[in-house]
């Protein structure tokens, strides 16, 4: 499921060239998914929560459709990343990297007050703090298994500390 016509798309060549047979349905993770109660043995966000301000309908639905004992896993980035400019972090790698924003980062209201201009290919971005991420799991009926942490090479920041984060989730 998602919410980009181009993303189900290539996911399906994708899937083509692998000799797998999936389905694809478009669908919005803010809203009630599209699938029966219990119907999937595995459940996999990778790190689209950054692009929803409110992550509560996507850890109470996929503990919905997904079946007792199977497994959600959900990558997100690192909250602190947000704390840097993204154009001087990506566009201009020689510019000193200065702390600007406070957390949990919002560009929609940061749009909205001048302070940012975002560029609609891309859309707006949002963090969350942990706890809107790892409780949210935690009290919509999943159990933490496992926990890990990565780093994107190409991102300057990641000198610093780890830029993604991924969880393991077990339906209880």
């Amino acid at each position: 499921m998602d919410f980009s016509k181009s993303q189900l798309e290539k996911d399906d060549m994708v899937a083509t060239r692998g000799g797998l047979n999936i389905n694809t349905v478009q669908g919005d993770m803010t809203k009630p998914f599209p699938f029966e109660n219990e119907s999937f043995d595995i459940v996999f966000n990778p790190v689209s929560n950054a692009y929803i301000e409110d992550l509560e309908n996507v850890y109470k639905e996929a503990a919905r459709v997904l079946k007792k004992g199977e497994l959600f896993m959900v990558g997100f980035m690192s909250p602190w990343i947000y704390m840097y400019d993204a154009d001087v972090v990506w566009d201009h790698p020689v510019e000193e990297l200065l702390l600007k924003y406070s957390l949990p980062f919002n560009s929609r209201e940061l749009e909205q007050a001048g302070e940012i201009e975002i560029n609609p290919e891309y859309g707006y971005e949002f963090s969350h703090t942990l706890e809107s991420q790892i409780r949210g799991q935690l009290k919509n009926g999943l159990a933490m298994i496992d926990f890990y942490e990565s780093r994107n090479e190409r991102n300057r920041l990641t000198k610093y500390g780890n830029d993604y984060i991924a969880t393991l989730c077990m339906k209880l």
